[in-house]
């Protein structure tokens, strides 16, 4: 069974027709993972975390928000930067590069968060309203942070955001 056979239906309920079927997924997959936790907390591992970061050629203990994006949206098979994938300012140099870097969210996009002018954190966006939510890998469980212990549910801190990447079937 795969990831996305254990992803019912029942999740998301606020994804309507209009949501293309491949933000969708990448919804659903994202929220799969919300309660994810690192292995002890602090150390940016897990078995998950771990299968994350090889993914992405990243080595183990490595921040690893980036690497959870690339395994949402790949299990959506959705095109992710062919290098460096597990890290943010890839991901914004690549949709900058290919035309997918947006001001505006949509379901199932990456967002971007910076800090001193960089991309340092990243999620997808799972809902639009009337709250804009994200699910967020090595992250804080309350308030923001870049470097925490989970994969949380958490409303865009729109007042760090660089912008947001456009998933795309290629």
């Amino acid at each position: 069974m795969t990831v996305a056979d254990m992803i019912t239906i029942e999740s998301a309920l606020w994804l309507d027709a209009s949501v293309p079927a491949h933000a969708q997924c990448i919804v659903r997959r994202a929220l799969a993972d919300v309660g994810l936790l690192e292995m002890p907390p602090g150390s940016n591992r897990s078995p998950r975390i771990d299968e994350y970061l090889r993914a992405v050629g990243s080595p183990n203990g490595s921040s690893w928000c980036a690497a959870a994006v690339a395994a949402w949206w790949r299990d959506a098979d959705v095109s992710v930067p062919t290098a460096d994938a597990g890290r943010c300012a890839a991901w914004e140099a690549w949709a900058r590069h290919t035309n997918a870097w947006y001001d505006a969210p949509s379901a199932g996009s990456a967002v971007i968060y910076g800090a001193g002018g960089i991309a340092v954190h990243m999620g997808v966006v799972v809902r639009l309203g009337p709250v804009l939510l994200s699910v967020e890998g090595n992250t804080t469980l309350t308030g923001f942070g870049v470097n925490g212990v989970a994969v949380t549910l958490k409303a865009v801190a729109l007042e760090r955001v660089r912008g947001y990447v456009l998933p795309r079937i290629e």
